[in-house]
């Protein structure tokens, strides 16, 4: 027995309207027909999720029954008006209207994230990041916890803090000033003498 496919069509249409999960079609070569509200293919939508919106005027594909009334849009696809951000086949890149960006090119395993706005990412667990090297191209950086530098730390603009229970800065073992002095209180200790006190401390003879 041979089924019916109801006589779906494929058509190409331009987004209308546009809101999260759905969007309106017009199909310009039926009399310029809008859609009602059709659902947007996505890759999930139940336990996990994922959305993005059409924008309007945006070209897509969609799948309709024999009276236009309902179907889905499979997507939207480039053109030679709209034509792809990329031209090289190992580039994945994900462009925002804002100049924001995400690319990937495995062809030298380079990955570029541009954004253009506050980056706010909270993790439940321990975050890991291993690399050759790191570098934080910022004027200032805060840290709201402790702070534990398992090897060399090395400053080259200075150094100063307060506050902390008892003494501000402890040191365990030796300290070393190269051309330089150490001060406490306005007193510096490179050309500061005691003067010996005190029963062993040698007398002085007054004279006349």
């Amino acid at each position: 027995m041979t089924r019916t496919t109801g006589g779906v069509s494929y058509k190409q249409g331009i987004v209308t309207e546009s809101k999260p999960g759905f969007a309106r079609v017009q199909f310009e070569d039926i009399d310029g027909l809008v859609t009602d509200w059709l659902p947007v293919l996505h890759m999930k939508t139940l336990s996990d999720q994922a959305v993005w919106t059409l924008d309007a005027g945006e070209h897509v594909s969609c799948i309709m029954d024999e009276y236009m009334e309902s179907g889905c849009i499979l997507g939207a696809f480039y053109s030679d008006a709209d034509v792809p951000p990329v031209s090289s086949a190992d580039k994945f890149r994900i462009q925002f209207r804002d100049g924001g960006s995400f690319e990937y090119d495995r062809s030298n395993g380079a990955m570029t994230v541009i954004c253009k706005g506050v980056v706010d990412m909270t993790a439940d667990g321990d975050v890991t990041v291993k690399a050759p090297k790191v570098t934080l191209d910022t004027p200032d950086t805060i840290c709201t916890g402790n702070l534990l530098v398992m090897k060399l730390l090395t400053y080259q603009g200075g150094m100063a803090g307060s506050g902390g229970e008892g003494a501000t800065a402890k040191i365990q073992g030796n300290v070393e000033v190269t051309d330089g002095d150490v001060t406490a209180d306005g007193v510096a200790v490179k050309g500061h003498h005691h003067t010996a006190q005190g029963a062993n401390a040698p007398t002085t003879s007054a004279q006349v």
